[in-house]
């Protein structure tokens, strides 16, 4: 008898791997949905006269978010249907409200397609830095909660102190850096607490060439991040081993050439 004769039927098939089952969420069951729909309605009839000279004025946009929260995931509030062709297996999958922050489960979706599409499109193939968190002092930050579109004024600025900065510490004066600036209004008690967490080029670009800041600036600096995936390790001028690597080809699908 042969060595495989007593196999049993189909063992050398691959096995059948499970399907995955959709299972709506239940916005309904959070305490955040009851919470709002319970008690938002009181909450905005007396925000004026007990809130509003800590907090400002009431803004319009909250009761939209708050509206557009409470549709989230409601399969009342519409719908699509989804349809499998080939097993004809449907379902409804309600509709989203798209709300960033607010809306735990849309901001989740929305900051994880946010991270990719940084790593994958935005950010070149070179080291970049996490600059300490800059914040707007206390006493100025009342003019920051009446007047949102001093924030703006405040990114602005925060991008020419740094490019400044790499500029003066490069000795390349027009040196062109790279700044994600996301702007966050709220503390961890979720206070009034405006800040800027930067994301910035480890040096910057300039005629086509990605320009370093000097190797002394680098040692032992907590703040230097690692570089996006798929990148090569840019290492200090005249260090061995500073040969191409993956990052190369995104650099010079844009024109760019390591200095």
């Amino acid at each position: 008898m042969g060595a495989g004769a007593g196999a049993a039927p189909g063992a050398t098939r691959s096995q059948a791997q499970p399907v995955g089952v959709y299972r709506p969420r239940r916005p309904r069951a959070s305490p955040l949905y009851r919470l709002l729909d319970e008690h938002f309605q009181s909450f905005a009839t007396v925000y004026d006269e007990r809130f509003a000279p800590r907090w400002g004025r009431w803004r319009r946009v909250v009761a939209e978010v708050v509206e557009k929260f409470l549709a989230c995931g409601i399969l009342t509030q519409g719908f699509a249907r989804v349809r499998c062709g080939g097993c004809r297996h449907e379902y409804l999958l309600a509709f989203s409200c798209k709300c960033r922050y607010f809306c735990p489960s849309c901001h989740a979706k929305r900051l994880a397609g946010w991270s990719l599409w940084l790593e994958e499109i935005l950010l070149a193939p070179v080291p970049h830095r996490q600059v300490v968190v800059l914040t707007v002092p206390k006493r100025l930050r009342p003019y920051f909660l009446y007047n949102r579109g001093l924030l703006g004024d405040v990114s602005r600025v925060a991008a020419r102190m740094l490019t400044a900065c790499i500029r003066a510490t490069t000795g390349e004066q027009q040196l062109a850096v790279g700044i994600v600036a996301p702007f966050l209004t709220h503390g961890s008690l979720a206070n009034w607490h405006p800040h800027l967490h930067l994301l910035v080029t480890d040096g910057g670009f300039q005629a086509r060439r990605h320009l370093r800041a000097p190797a002394a600036a680098q040692r032992g600096d907590p703040h230097r991040s690692v570089p996006p995936r798929g990148a090569a390790a840019v290492r200090a001028p005249g260090a061995a081993g500073a040969g191409g690597g993956p990052g190369d080809a995104r650099l010079a699908a844009l024109g760019v050439s390591r200095a």
